[in-house]
């Protein structure tokens, strides 16, 4: 039996329009309409981030832009034309069908490996535990034709290594580690067209050759190669052979089964235009270039002065970054087309998924037009690491009095270090700064002078409360009450010394 549900014509991305109604869209719709949709919203942010690659590579294929000049064209116009989309629709309607007889929509056949459950397309089932979810293969799932689309996309770009059970292992898919960096702007097209970078362009660093295309473009997708034919093979990477399998009863087509196997392996060096990276040299003078991470301890806006910079030797921002400043230095986005930086991204132990989050941070033009001196920048955020150290500094000494207990004996390190831990005042310390440094980055765009005195005082105020809350729950015996006057005066000291001997601007 044949089954058909083709990407271009049917509804399967959740998305929400202006007025804030919950949708589904195929890409014909995605596209032409994509200055009524507010945003792409799928059930997680890999699903949403997913949708990115796949739908850029897709429009650089019938847009470009070469150049500049074609950019801004197509910015001005706030559509999409329907015409070039509509000819590449027409052209390529069969590879875009999800269960096609002979190329199903980025999947491939191999008869080396059995069927197993759909919930296989999920990285955190099998061998990777069940931290999304709790079916398993002796509790099996079905997906509609739109969910498996979303669940294969996700997937292709963000599925972890791990055995396979063949000679070939499974390897990470282009966009499974690190930060992810787009432009987020106020409507569908603004966000795409935004990351809409021409290509071939310095600002992305992928070699191309002239058969460079997208995967369901190319004769033979799995031709074995390590290194992409361009930025376009690169967005659309097939890291695994997966097949669906559907199936239909009185409710419906739906996918219960599928096969799965490694698909090609990117080379280790392939940079990803899409992330942050820093430069590493050893001790024997190798170099070599680390991307960023989602941390459990350090929120991403800490490395915000990090992003808003252009190439540098020893820091390379992702290419949205250099482009949207070029964009601002022409004056082709000003401040009511203002972007957001939107941070999607996942961390995993080895295979294992930790978490996954979606993060948005403001990107005034402003801060884009000024970033070949990001100093205030930094300087606020090397101010807030130096505090805290001043902060951990003087918990420490109200915890060394608290487990004295007005004695002489220094108490252990390992029990004043879980003392601290157990109050936790830290992590009150950097939430509380977290929406005060967006305002603080809005004062510098607007050329507020006083903005790094505000945050001086901002910093303060954090300081202060952070300790104050330590010592609520220190206690009210003599030898706290002590720790608690030492470690205030302690702070205070700590302060002067980072805030060059002044006291606060009030």
């Amino acid at each position: 039996m044949s089954y058909t549900f083709n990407l271009i014509d049917v509804p399967w991305i959740p998305c929400v329009t202006g007025t804030g109604e919950q949708i589904e869209v195929g890409l014909r719709d995605l596209l032409i309409n994509a200055h009524n949709l507010k945003a792409i919203s799928c059930e997680t942010p890999l699903m949403t981030a997913a949708i990115m690659p796949m739908t850029l590579a897709l429009l650089h294929r019938v847009f470009g832009p070469h150049d500049e000049t074609v950019w801004e064209r197509l910015w001005s116009a706030g559509r999409f034309p329907a015409e070039p989309l509509e000819a590449y629709f027409a052209q390529w309607y069969d590879r875009f069908e999800l269960f096609h007889p002979e190329r199903p929509f980025y999947q491939a056949r191999d008869n080396r490996v059995q069927p197993k459950s759909i919930i296989h397309l999920v990285h955190s089932i099998g061998n990777t535990g069940t931290l999304f979810t709790h079916v398993s293969d002796d509790n099996p799932v079905r997906l509609s034709p739109a969910e498996a689309a979303r669940s294969l996309i996700t997937a292709q770009t963000f599925r972890t290594a791990g055995l396979s059970g063949l000679d070939e292992k499974f390897t990470d898919s282009p966009f499974t580690r690190g930060v992810l960096f787009w432009a987020h702007g106020r409507s569908v097209f603004q966000t795409l067209v935004m990351n809409l970078i021409p290509y071939p362009s310095s600002l992305i660093p992928i070699r191309t050759v002239a058969s460079d295309a997208p995967m369901w473009e190319q004769e033979d997708p799995f031709d074995l190669r390590e290194y992409p034919r361009g930025y376009l093979d690169y967005l659309t990477w097939p890291s695994n052979r997966i097949c669906l399998i559907p199936t239909e009863d009185q409710s419906g087509i739906y996918v219960e089964m599928m096969t799965i196997a490694p698909g090609l392996t990117l080379a280790a060096d392939v940079m990803s235009p899409q992330k942050r990276y820093t430069r590493k040299t050893d001790k024997g003078g190798n170099v070599t270039w680390t991307f960023l991470y989602f941390n459990t301890d350090k929120a991403l806006w800490r490395d915000y002065h990090n992003l808003v910079t252009l190439d540098t030797d020893g820091v390379k921002p992702p290419a949205i970054i250099d482009w949207l400043t070029q964009l601002s230095l022409d004056g082709m986005l000003d401040d009511a087309q203002a972007a957001q930086l939107m941070a999607i991204g996942m961390l995993a132990d080895q295979a294992k998924p930790i978490f996954y989050r979606q993060e948005h941070m403001p990107l005034p033009t402003a801060v884009l037009r000024n970033i070949y001196d990001n100093r205030n920048i930094a300087e606020a955020v090397s101010q807030a690491e130096q505090v805290a150290e001043k902060v951990r500094f003087s918990l420490n000494v109200l915890a060394d009095q608290v487990l004295m207990r007005g004695g002489e004996r220094a108490p252990d390190s390992d029990d004043r270090k879980k003392l601290v831990q157990q109050w936790d005042v830290l992590s009150l310390y950097w939430a509380q700064l977290e929406p005060m440094f967006w305002s603080f980055v809005g004062a510098l765009s607007e050329g507020r002078q006083d903005a790094l005195d505000i945050w001086r005082n901002i910093l303060t105020d954090a300081a202060h409360d952070a300790l104050a809350a330590a010592v609520h729950m220190s206690g009210t015996h003599a030898a706290a009450l002590r720790g608690q006057v030492d470690a205030q005066r302690r702070l205070k000291y700590g302060l002067k010394q980072i805030f060059d001997n002044k006291e606060p601007s009030k």
